[in-house]
């Protein structure tokens, strides 16, 4: 497509949604297998809503699940609408390719340490594994999404892999002794 068809803003909140979704489908999958139904969220909603670092895990906060429930899908918008903007430099300029895909990795160890710091802090009552599921899941449902929707950028990285965007400086001349 090209990319005066796309609205950043637009398409964002589109891969944001679908990525909320992918999640919150994940968590109760998760929670439904474990017998807890609405378990992760709120949890979640309690430890970020709340501040509360001791979690009640046995009665369900209605207050927490429908705060987390509105916390979770404006991060992922938020999120969608930053991955679109980055997308759409990447297509324009081949070299910040390698620059959005570094950020990426970066951001999501940043995210998977915080994390984890949130369960030891919990007392292992935050679902850190169901947590981090979720995230990679709904992240990469939005990569798929932007991949499919952006034939021009799958097309470059085909050309030119990631890293080949930059000629590798020239090498000194072996000096004999």
């Amino acid at each position: 497509m090209d990319q005066q068809q796309h609205s950043t803003v637009r398409e964002g909140l589109a891969a944001g949604l679908v990525g909320g979704v992918v999640a919150a489908v994940w968590h109760l999958v998760v929670d439904l297998v474990r017998g807890e139904p609405f378990y992760t969220p709120n949890v979640l909603g309690q430890v970020f809503l709340g501040g509360d670092i001791t979690p009640t895990v046995r009665t369900i906060v209605p207050q927490a699940v429908a705060g987390y429930a509105v916390l979770h899908f404006a991060l992922f918008l938020l999120l969608g609408i930053a991955l679109v903007a980055l997308t759409h430099m990447a297509s324009r300029n081949p070299a910040l390719r390698m620059g959005v895909w570094l950020g990426l990795v970066i951001a999501f160890l940043f995210s998977l340490g915080f994390l984890l710091v949130l369960y030891w802090a919990t007392r292992q009552r935050f679902p850190w594994l169901p947590a981090v599921g979720g995230s990679i899941l709904g992240v990469g449902s939005m990569g798929v999404y932007l991949w499919r929707r952006h034939p021009g950028l799958r097309g470059a990285l085909r050309e030119a892999p990631l890293g080949a965007e930059v000629r590798s400086p020239p090498h000194p001349p072996e000096s004999r002794r």
